[in-house]
């Protein structure tokens, strides 16, 4: 069972304090064909480790997923057929992002749309896959509650983090890395400022 935690705790503690700071946390984003995790299928896996808030290693991975890309999908990530031809399906690409992830909290913005995808496939596939995750949207809805929105992108640009390739796993995964870094920060000082 997958539970996407609750990354903010209303009386004061903030959520590295709970996960034995500093954490290993690996901050990721997959590209589909599409929004349904038994429907659709994974075309791009991007992922950044962080180690005492430094980025320590990276993974970016197309995924050949065996169907066309569908054209709004090319126009959206820039990804097109041509590009995933030769790279390896699903299986072996899981494989090593599992591998790539092992020991660390996993952390994605708007979690439960890639842990769907994680989370399906690795079933169907027979991997096991039972992460702690964060979601930086919940974060954001928070931290930032004058936004009118909470994409990615949004809130990249309020908080004033670099965001070049949007809608490619890598830049978004370091983005979001960008942006809970940040998070935590703001975290600590409320939390400082409620101990005065």
């Amino acid at each position: 069972m997958i539970t996407i935690q609750n990354t903010f705790d209303p009386e004061g503690s903030y959520p590295l304090a709970r996960l034995g700071d500093p954490a290993s946390l690996l901050f990721f984003d997959i590209e589909t064909t599409g929004f349904s995790p038994v429907k659709n299928k994974i075309i791009e896996i991007g992922a950044v480790r962080v180690e005492n808030g430094v980025i320590t290693d990276r993974m970016d991975e197309f995924v050949d997923p065996e169907v066309p890309i569908p054209f709004e999908i090319e126009r959206l990530t820039g990804i097109n057929d041509a590009m995933v031809m030769g790279a390896e399906t699903i299986g072996p690409v899981l494989g090593r992002f599992l591998e790539f992830s092992r020991g660390a909290v996993l952390v994605a913005h708007n979690a439960s749309f890639d842990v769907g995808f994680i989370s399906h496939n690795a079933s169907v596939l027979g991997y096991e896959f039972h992460p702690t995750v964060m979601d930086t949207v919940a974060l954001a809805r928070v931290l930032l509650p004058n936004l009118n929105r909470y994409k990615l992108d949004t809130v990249a640009k309020a908080l004033n983090v670099s965001l070049e390739n949007h809608h490619r796993a890598v830049d978004d995964a370091e983005a979001t890395a960008g942006i809970f870094l940040k998070f935590v920060e703001m975290l600590k000082k409320q939390h400082d400022m409620t101990n005065l």
